[in-house]
C-alpha cells in the first residue's frame, strides 16, 4: 500500500472514529432516559447524564434564572422603559374603549363579576347608611339643648323672622274675619254665647234691637287684630315660647315626635328619589361614556405610570414571595425526559453539530499524524 493511500485510510478511519465518539457522547446526555441492567447489573452510564442529573439541573437552571436573569432590577429596568410603558397604555386605551360603548346593563356586568341581587344590596346599604347616619348624629345631639346645637347664625335668622310670624298670624286672621266664613264664625259662636245665657241672652238681644251681635263684634275682633299693641303682644309671646323651645334638649322633643316613623319615611323618601331599579338597568355606557376621554387620555395613562411605580418598588419583596427559582425548578421537573432533550437540541443544535464535526478533524489529523510516524518508523 503505497504512502497516499496509507494516509488517506489512517485520516478517514480517524475523522470516522472521531466524529462517531463524540456523536456517542453527545447521544450518551440524554440516553437512556433509565438504567439499563445485564441481570442485577446496571450497565454503565446509564441512564444517560441529563436523566440522572435532571434534579439538580432543574436546581440549578431556577437557581441561575432567579440570580441573573429574573432579577428585581432587570424586571424594575423593563417596567421604568418608556416604550414599555407607551406599549401598555396603547393597549389598555384599546381594550378600554369597547368596554366604554358597552351595551349591558349595570345589573348585567355586576352578576358577570359575581355580585349577586346588587339591587337588593345596594338599597341595604343605603338604608343601613342613613341609619348609622341618623343614630351616630342622634346620639351626638341628644343630650344638647336646640339653642347649643343649632348654629348662632340660624338662631338670628329664625329670632329676626318672629315680627314676620306674627305679622303673617294678624294679617291672616284679619282677612279671616273680615270674609264671610269669619263672619259666620262669630254668629255661630255668638249665638251659642246668647243660647247658654238663656233669658239673659234674649234680654240683651232685645236691647241690641235689629242690629245683630255679630255685626258689634266682628269689627272690634279685626280692629284688636290691627291694633299695634296687639302686634307687640304677639311678639312678646312668639318670643316668650321661642326662647322656651330653644332650651328644649332634643331628647324632650323626639319624645314628643316620633322619630322612627320620621326615619322610615325619610328611607322610603331617599330610595324613591335614587331610582335603583332605573339606575341598574341603564347601559355601562351611559355612565362611563361622559367621562371617556379623560378615562382614555389622562386615568389610564396616570394608572400604568403609578401601577408602574407601585410595583417596581415592590418587586424585592414580590419576587421573593414569588420565589421564582422554585417554580422554573418544578416546571423543569415536570418535563419529560424526551421534551427536555428536544429543549437542549433545540438551543444548541448547531453548537452539537459542530462539535460533532470538530471530533471527526480531530480524528483526521490524529489519523493523518498517525500515518506519517507507520511511514518514518
Amino acid at each position: 500500500m503505497n504512502i497516499v493511500t496509507l494516509l488517506i485510510f489512517m485520516v478517514f478511519i480517524g475523522a470516522a472514529i472521531g466524529a462517531v465518539t463524540n456523536a456517542i457522547a453527545i447521544r450518551m446526555l440524554f440516553r437512556p432516559y433509565e438504567p439499563k441492567y445485564i441481570g442485577k447489573w446496571k450497565l454503565p452510564f446509564t441512564p444517560g447524564l441529563i436523566p440522572k442529573r435532571r434534579g439538580e439541573l432543574a436546581r440549578q437552571i431556577g437557581r441561575t434564572v432567579e440570580e441573573h436573569l429574573l432579577t428585581p432590577e432587570s424586571i424594575e429596568r423593563k417596567l421604568n422603559e418608556p416604550d414599555f410603558r407607551r406599549d401598555v397604555t396603547v393597549m389598555l386605551q384599546k381594550e378600554a374603549k369597547p368596554l366604554l360603548a358597552a351595551d349591558q346593563t349595570l345589573a348585567e356586568l355586576l352578576d358577570k363579576l359575581h355580585f349577586k341581587e346588587a339591587e337588593q344590596q345596594t338599597e341595604r346599604w343605603v338604608e343601613s347608611w342613613i341609619d348609622n347616619k341618623y343614630h351616630k348624629i342622634k346620639s351626638f345631639y341628644l343630650d344638647q339643648t336646640i339653642r347649643e346645637s343649632l348654629p348662632a347664625q340660624w338662631l338670628d335668622t329664625m329670632e329676626e323672622k318672629v315680627p314676620d310670624v306674627s305679622r303673617y298670624i294678624l294679617t291672616k286672621g284679619i282677612d279671616y274675619f273680615s270674609g264671610l266664613e269669619g263672619k259666620t264664625r262669630v254668629k255661630r259662636m255668638t249665638d251659642d254665647f246668647l243660647a247658654e245665657w238663656g233669658k239673659l241672652g234674649s234680654m240683651v238681644q232685645m236691647i241690641l234691637g235689629n242690629t245683630s251681635l255679630e255685626d258689634k263684634i266682628q269689627p272690634e275682633i279685626i280692629k284688636f287684630l290691627s291694633s299695634p299693641g296687639t302686634k307687640d303682644l304677639l311678639n312678646t309671646l312668639l318670643q316668650k315660647e321661642w326662647d322656651k323651645l330653644l332650651d328644649w334638649k332634643w331628647e324632650d322633643v323626639l319624645q314628643k315626635f316620633s322619630d322612627e316613623k320620621a326615619l322610615t319615611k325619610g328611607k322610603s323618601f331617599i330610595l324613591r328619589q335614587l331610582d335603583l331599579s332605573s339606575l341598574f338597568q341603564k347601559p355601562v355606557s351611559v355612565f362611563l361614556q361622559p367621562f371617556e376621554e379623560k378615562i382614555i387620555n389622562e386615568i389610564i395613562p396616570l394608572l400604568v405610570e403609578r401601577a408602574g411605580s407601585v410595583v417596581a418598588s415592590r418587586l424585592p419583596a414580590i419576587m421573593q414571595k414569588l420565589r421564582i427559582g422554585d417554580i422554573v425548578r418544578e416546571q423543569v421537573e415536570t418535563f419529560s425526559l424526551a421534551r427536555l432533550e428536544q429543549i437542549v437540541l433545540d438551543i444548541a443544535r448547531r453548537e452539537l453539530k459542530m462539535i460533532t464535526l470538530l471530533g471527526g478533524v480531530l480524528g483526521g489529523a490524529i489519523g493523518l499524524i498517525q500515518g506519517l510516524i507507520i511511514r518514518l518508523f
